[in-house]
């Protein structure tokens, strides 16, 4: 991996760490990795590679909760399951910024105290 493709998703893994992470973002740090002049499928690729290593890392990918307080409600699919869904809705938006109702990126709470 480059170390734009690390730095970038290092930035992502820690983002959600922190707060729910919106599909923008991760768009951005693809458009970033794929490198200037990109197509948007190079651009996708790039998408669903960062997705991969977010989920390898323990991000989960979800919906955004309806519920007050609540934060992103991760899908029950397995780790390819989540990629073919992402990868699969893409292919329904014609504009990238559109993506941004495909899904959501959170780590797990933890439940431990300090």
């Amino acid at each position: 991996m480059s170390e734009i493709y690390e730095s970038e998703l290092a930035y992502l893994v820690q983002y959600a760490e922190q707060t729910s992470v919106y599909f923008t973002i991760l768009w951005d740090a693809a458009e970033t990795v794929a490198d200037d002049g990109s197509s948007v499928p190079e651009v996708q690729k790039a998408a669903l590679s960062l997705v991969g290593d977010m989920l390898d890392r323990g991000i989960r990918a979800g919906d955004m909760s309806p519920q007050e307080g609540e934060e992103v409600v991760p899908w029950d699919l397995s780790r390819e399951g989540v990629l073919h869904r992402i990868e699969r809705e893409m292919q329904m938006y014609d504009d990238p910024y559109d993506y941004i109702k495909i899904c959501w990126f959170s780590a797990p709470k933890s439940t431990e105290s300090h």
